[in-house]
């Protein structure tokens, strides 16, 4: 047992230049993808929403216009979330995309080094590329899961952000998700009956307990002390994409570097199976369900291993903490 005295953390200035580098990788990354002439990324609606709500208009009114909606599609998300992406309203698609997903993935990587590198792998994994491609939220919900001052990200995506929350359990993120809500309500006070209409009849959304097989998950409880055992159950019941990237959030179970890569490996193998077994004519996302879903089962046996692993493990002399023990 290596005292916690002994154990290296990266220091500030570590953090900040992997957390700068990660964050201008993901940024040109995501300009190239977002960018690409008559792709419909998921960033297209959230910007489009911003632009809609900084000219004083309802942003649930009416679909996201033009060809970038296919599915003629409305706004899907709380109103908070509109709000969050002002900042972005005036660039162009392609720019506000990497603005947006660059800095979430910068703060996604300051956060989940404060106790060391082992969860880098994060950044190689099928999760991670959709959120690139996709202009997702995924990695502000992973670092508001680890910093409560960010927790109006965990508000404009809710469902995610609740099992997130639910891990790593905060006063301080309820308090700023509060006051979020609070201002949103005093911009806009319509806006729940505005949005919650929007939310019936959508068929893309899974509960992973549903799925086959996903009563399993339920083991995960048997963890439940551990935020990694309250994450992956907390994920299981709440309604989500099964297209890789709502899932990002599970890369905080792993405790070790070795975790951290075969999670990623196996996200890598499963996005690629899914990737070559299409034809013609499939609807790509829902084809993609039981491929995002089997990450779900990785993440379960890293979780059951560790809590065996812990069970067997002799309680640290009261003199030497234990890592945990200094972080928590």
């Amino acid at each position: 047992m290596t005292p916690a005295s002994a154990v290296r953390y990266p220091t500030r200035g570590q953090r900040l230049l992997v957390a700068a580098l990660v964050g201008l990788a993901s940024a040109a990354v995501a300009f190239a993808l977002i960018g690409r002439p008559g792709y419909d990324s998921d960033f297209y609606h959230f910007w489009w929403a911003a632009r809609i709500t900084l000219s004083g208009g309802d942003p649930y009114a009416l679909p996201t216009p033009g060809p970038l909606n296919p599915g003629n599609l409305h706004f899907l998300y709380p109103y908070p979330a509109a709000l969050l992406l002002l900042p972005f309203a005036k660039t162009s698609l392609a720019l506000g995309g990497a603005l947006f997903v660059g800095s979430g993935s910068a703060a996604a990587a300051w956060a989940i080094s404060r106790d060391g590198w082992y969860r880098l792998p994060i950044f190689l994994s099928a999760p991670f590329l959709l959120t690139l491609s996709l202009g997702q939220w995924s990695s502000w919900i992973v670092a508001a899961a680890l910093t409560p001052a960010l927790a109006p990200f965990l508000v404009a995506k809710p469902n995610v952000g609740l099992a997130a929350w639910f891990a790593r359990p905060s006063r301080t993120a309820v308090y700023v998700g509060l006051a979020t809500l609070v201002v949103s309500l005093l911009v806009r006070p319509t806006w729940p009956a505005d949005w919650l209409p929007m939310l019936t009849g959508r068929d893309e959304k899974f509960i992973p307990l549903l799925r086959p097989g996903g009563f399993l998950l339920l083991s995960a409880l048997l963890s439940w002390r551990t935020p990694e055992g309250r994450l992956l159950a907390a994920m299981s019941v709440v309604p989500q994409a099964l297209f890789f990237y709502d899932q990002l959030v599970l890369w905080l179970i792993p405790k070790t570097l070795r975790q951290s890569i075969l999670l990623s490996l196996w996200s890598v193998v499963a996005f690629i199976a899914w990737d070559r077994l299409l034809r013609p004519g499939d609807l790509y996302v829902q084809k993609g369900v039981p491929y995002a879903y089997s990450q779900y089962f990785a993440a379960l046996a890293i979780v059951l291993y560790n809590w065996r692993k812990s069970r067997g493990a002799a309680p640290p002399p009261a003199d030497h903490p234990s890592v945990s023990d200094r972080i928590g």
